[in-house]
């Protein structure tokens, strides 16, 4: 992702001043000239990251995914400094949209309970969370919607009312494919996102990253970036 963030921003003549990785980490307490960082990299690690960059009141774009437990300890630390973060489990456009007609679908069938609901995403085997945080958006905003899910389980083989299904596989060089089925005894209603490479990612960090620097401080994600009638 970082290659690819880096072509596709030169490209659209933004101006690259430092690339860091885990060769190179000591650079990010002494960033100096940066309008925006772009960070992808581990949950482990991102946390730090997001703390080194808002001590240097620099607006971070953040696509990685597993840190959503200390969300709102990053939340209260970025609005105490007065910074500016965008986060988002998924900066395709095309997810974003699968995700509001999503909500929908589960608003229209939620009084239906003869149709069951499960969750099914596929990525690449270098991906280390699984289920993937696009995944746990869905699932997220399917229980907003639905009265009959009030929580999600991972690779249940026993599901229990009220529990909505995820199931996650790694294959291959899969970029991201995600798909929400409802299945009743007659009929089965299947939506799903898939991926056909990773430039749609790069792209919509790139674009948050140009939404981030004319903002006020603040925290931000694609629903501020993308407004759907939906």
């Amino acid at each position: 992702m970082g290659q690819l963030i880096d072509k596709l921003a030169t490209e659209k003549g933004h101006e690259v001043v430092y690339k860091i990785d885990s060769h190179n980490t000591r650079l990010t307490g002494q960033l100096e000239n940066v309008d925006v960082a772009i960070e992808f990299t581990r949950p482990e690690t991102a946390v730090e990251n997001y703390k080194k960059l808002a001590g240097q009141n620099i607006p971070i774009v953040t696509g990685t995914t597993g840190w959503m437990d200390d969300f709102e300890a990053v939340k209260n630390s970025i609005i105490e400094s007065g910074n500016r973060f965008f986060y988002a489990s998924n900066f395709s456009i095309g997810v974003h949209i699968t995700v509001a007609v999503s909500n929908y679908l589960a608003k229209l069938i939620q009084d239906f309970p003869e149709y069951a609901c499960r969750i099914d995403e596929w990525h690449h085997t270098a991906k280390k969370d699984a289920p993937s945080g696009t995944a746990l958006t869905f699932a997220e905003e399917i229980i907003n919607n639905h009265k009959g899910y009030n929580k999600s389980v991972k690779q249940p083989t026993d599901i229990q009312r009220n529990e909505l299904p995820i199931y996650a596989y790694r294959e291959n060089e899969i970029p991201g494919t995600h798909q929400i089925k409802y299945d009743s005894e007659i009929d089965s209603i299947i939506l799903r996102h898939e991926a056909k490479n990773r430039e749609g990612f790069a792209m919509g960090a790139i674009k948050a990253a140009e939404f981030l620097v004319k903002q006020e401080p603040g925290v931000y994600s694609m629903n501020h970036l993308i407004k759907l009638p939906i």
